[in-house]
């Protein structure tokens, strides 16, 4: 098995990027990573500061690790010219099924052939790979995050315990018997452990590293092919691949561009790489467990839930931007907007789960929601008022 099939695979199960590189540290992530803790940009996201060794060091997930192969997946879809009255606007990358399932049911398909593949036990689904239901969407069960985003800390370490996983874990590689998830399994005597933006991890450190692409002023991966509208998914594997070279794809940089730090409706984008969640929209509308503060709700606007403002106006996004290819992004979910009439009128978290479940927007829960729906209703009454 040599780098080459590992990407031919990858492509065969969907992906739209691959690269692979060695699990060594990266010094300069690493060292980003600890001062972005010190200035206490993860906000009250805690389990951000848990065990940043280990978040950064992908060889102390896997024991035997020698390669990282990087997947990514495109999910550009573009907006409508507005808004409608008493709608809340949602970020592209939730308004389709939960990222983080679809991703997932590719990373598992791509083990599964090279396991086919090298003569190795077949991989299978776990119980819940297509379950929709209220249970596998719900914060509770799933601290998931938002890979869209910078928030989540420089270089895209994962948003719960581990873009981590506070109580499920989705690094499992099932045995063929169901019910086994917070556990690594070896096929063969080949390892693999895998990461949905809920790992760990560094994820876009090593995505630069793997030659995805660079990590731009917002703090995003910013891609040739697809600009910076990319979902990352990671198998940390006991396979010797050879890495690529970070430099072969000419990426580009962001040279004197300061356009998103000068968009941001919150001034979140503190420096080069670096993003103060506490400020950020995407933090606010999905992460934040309490109120908003007055000056920055007043900035959010009409969005409901994230925000992709620093994509928006990058450069490098207005040409390389394409329509993704994958169904599940731009169908069965909630779609871009949000009623946020029915949202205030909702009740119980089964009145929420009919709209959100099954989507990235169950991480906010309906308090949360409703929440932002109120910010969004103040708005549009301050601003009939101007």
């Amino acid at each position: 098995m040599n780098s080459q099939r590992i990407k031919e695979l990858a492509y065969t199960v969907g992906f739209d990027l691959c690269g692979i590189c060695s699990p060594e540290v990266i010094p300069e992530a690493r060292e980003r990573y600890y001062r972005w803790l010190e200035l206490e940009y993860h906000a009250e996201m805690g389990y951000l500061a848990k065990d940043p060794i280990r978040r950064s060091d992908p060889s102390l997930l896997l024991d035997g690790a020698r390669s990282v192969i990087m997947l990514g997946l495109n999910y550009y879809q573009p907006n409508s010219a507005e808004t409608p009255m008493g709608y809340g606007r949602v970020a592209r990358y939730a308004r389709g099924k939960d990222y983080h399932k679809v991703v997932a049911k590719k990373t598992k398909e791509m083990i599964g052939l090279i396991s086919d593949e090298l003569g190795d036990r077949q991989v299978t689904p776990s119980p819940d790979d297509n379950d929709d239901s209220a249970e596998s969407s719900g914060r509770a069960e799933s601290e998931l995050g938002d890979s869209a985003s910078a928030m989540a800390g420089p270089d895209g370490t994962g948003t719960g315990e581990e873009n981590g996983s506070r109580s499920r874990k989705e690094d499992v590689i099932p045995q063929q018997a169901a019910g086994h998830r917070n556990t690594r399994y070896p096929l063969g005597h080949r390892e693999f452990r895998w990461f949905v933006d809920y790992g760990p991890m560094l994820e876009r450190a090593y995505a630069e590293k793997a030659g995805l692409g660079y990590i731009g002023r917002n703090g995003l991966l910013i891609s040739r092919q697809f600009g910076s509208w990319i979902f990352l998914s990671e198998i940390i594997t006991s396979l010797e691949l050879t890495a690529d070279d970070p430099r072969a794809i000419k990426h580009g940089t962001c040279g004197t561009c300061k356009k998103c730090m000068e968009a941001c409706p919150t001034g979140a984008i503190v420096e080069d790489r670096v993003v103060d969640s506490s400020k950020c929209i995407s933090y606010l509308t999905i992460e934040r467990p309490s109120q908003v503060p007055d000056d920055l709700a007043a900035k959010i606007g009409d969005r409901i839930f994230g925000c992709d403002v620093c994509q928006e106006v990058c450069p490098h996004n207005y040409q390389r931007q394409k329509m993704t290819k994958h169904e599940q992004f731009l169908s069965g979910g909630v779609g871009e907007f949000v009623d946020t009439r029915k949202v205030l009128a909702m009740q119980t978290r089964e009145d929420f789960l009919a709209l959100t479940a099954g989507t990235p927007l169950t991480r906010t829960r309906l308090e949360g929601m409703k929440r932002n729906a109120e910010i969004i209703q103040r708005s549009r009454r301050s601003n009939s008022l101007l």
